[in-house]
């Protein structure tokens, strides 16, 4: 609906809209020179910097000539850069509620709104998800303009485009959608806004909000969209021809397309020298390797392969087990539970009783559980190996958990024979899945050119020259050095 040309109305339109709120205030100005002209201010208090609506909306209408012109009084009697005339009454309560300022003069069927936003918001520290020994040390907060700040001070650069919009009938909340124009394919971009556009809810809390509405594969454990809390990473991403998305309220950004590799890569892989780098990133994807497989081919060769153990492994496991009151199946799925409820337990924990827990833990309940014969040293032994080793990748913890117990079922049932099955259906899954239209193996493949220079191991900067070809039709990312 539009506003009415009338002043008593409009100004009772917005005071029934927030009828019960008692943060919302109009206050009615007079101007010294034309005292007759009915003029007020709408505020949302909380959301608004008290100091710009005075200075800069109050102050000047109180002084300036004004007539009932609305447009000559938003261009001589406003004093900021960040105001615009609107008929539209949804869109101008909007704006209200989220922290702008409506000026009402006369009896226009239009007003005036200023950006007066005044949220507090904490700095931009790094984010303790995201550590880097050596790179910046700044992260995003929950201020969608101070996260563009960030970001556009590493691009600066016309072509970095940034397009609001609003999602949740209710909440009405405010994201961005960031690409850079020469950069990021066109069709990626359109793809993406029409998913943004569909999403059909009355509330948006979370970037992950809207990631789980918009990607490929909705029902799958496995992530298919880059999460990040740091700037130089989420810059890094859109320089590749990505797409990302920062929403106000939240301090994390997500980005599309989304490669299985980048589990593996951290911001260190590119802030260290690449020999070193890589031995990270070969050790994180030994590591989650390694977490899946190890304790169900454990329970494969201790159930069905003993042959294939040399005997003094084989009398060593066999004399662990004598005396353990349940099976080796039933052993490993209660260490797993038990490690799980550690692992979580310690994340809600302050960080002071953390480490007693992990004490508690490590010592008491596993020490003690061997002593008195309630499982197996060997099983607590490729337990607590794999668990660790499956959080050196903590973006998978999740398809870590299903595909390495639905792995230990099969290798129990079905030996070394049922590990393998399992384990090429899920290689499968991963092959048939896709982010934003993008394979999600696409650069797991050393054997493409674009993706030889960082996969498994990332090359020397001088030699990583081009993006993905599957990202943008701009490959050259730098000339031979």
């Amino acid at each position: 609906m539009d506003f009415y040309g009338d002043f008593e109305k409009n100004i009772q339109l917005v005071k029934d809209a927030f009828d019960r709120d008692d943060t919302f205030t109009v206050k009615r100005i007079v101007n010294r020179h034309n005292p007759a002209l009915k003029i007020a201010v709408a505020v949302v208090n909380c959301m608004v910097s008290n100091d710009v609506v005075d200075r800069d909306v109050i102050a000047p209408l109180a002084e300036s000539p004004l007539s009932e012109d609305i447009d000559a009084a938003e261009r001589e009697g406003i004093f900021s850069h960040s105001s615009e005339l609107k008929k539209d009454a949804d869109a101008a309560l909007i704006s209200i509620a989220s922290g702008d300022c409506a000026v009402f003069v006369g009896n226009s069927d239009k007003v005036i709104i200023i950006d007066t936003k005044g949220i507090p918001s904490r700095g931009t520290d790094a984010p303790e998800s995201e550590i880097s020994v050596t790179g910046p040390a700044e992260g995003f907060n929950e201020n969608i303009m101070t996260n563009l700040s960030l970001v556009k001070r590493r691009i600066m650069n016309p072509r970095l485009k940034n397009e609001f919009m609003t999602s949740g009938r209710q909440s009405n909340s405010k994201f961005c959608v960031c690409y850079i124009d020469g950069i990021a394919r066109p069709e990626l971009v359109k793809r993406l806004k029409e998913r943004l556009k569909s999403i059909d809810t009355d509330y948006i809390g979370d970037i992950n909000y809207i990631a789980e509405m918009i990607r490929d594969d909705k029902s799958s454990f496995i992530k298919t969209y880059g999460k990040t809390s740091r700037p130089d990473v989420f810059a890094a991403k859109l320089m590749e021809g990505r797409v990302g998305i920062i929403l106000n309220g939240s301090p994390v950004a997500v980005t599309l397309p989304y490669l299985f590799i980048e589990n593996f890569q951290t911001p260190d892989d590119y802030y260290l020298n690449c020999y070193y780098a890589n031995v990270g990133r070969l050790l994180r994807l030994v590591g989650f390797y390694v977490s899946l497989l190890l304790p169900a081919a454990y329970i494969a060769v201790i159930l069905h392969h003993r042959a294939l153990l040399p005997p003094e492994w084989l009398y060593s496991i066999s004399a662990s087990q004598t005396g353990v009151p349940v099976s080796s199946v039933v052993e490993i799925v209660l260490l797993f539970a038990a490690f799980e409820i550690l692992r979580e337990t310690g994340a809600r924990m302050p960080s002071s009783i953390g480490l007693a827990l992990n004490v508690v833990g490590a010592i008491i309940l596993g020490q003690s559980a061997v002593d008195a014969k309630l499982v197996s040293a060997p099983m607590v032994i490729v337990v607590a190996f794999s668990g660790v080793m499956g959080l050196m990748v903590y973006e998978l913890k999740g398809a870590v958990f299903y595909v390495r117990a639905a792995l230990i079922f099969l290798g129990a049932g079905a030996g070394l024979y049922g590990v393998l099955v399992g384990f090429t259906a899920f290689l499968l899954l991963l092959y048939n899945m896709s982010s934003l239209g993008v394979p999600l193996m696409y650069v797991s493949s050393p054997f493409w050119k674009q993706g030889r220079s960082d996969t498994f191991l990332r090359a020397p900067i001088y030699k990583m020259n081009y993006r993905q070809e599957k990202f943008t039709d701009n490959l050259k990312r730098q000339g031979r050095v």
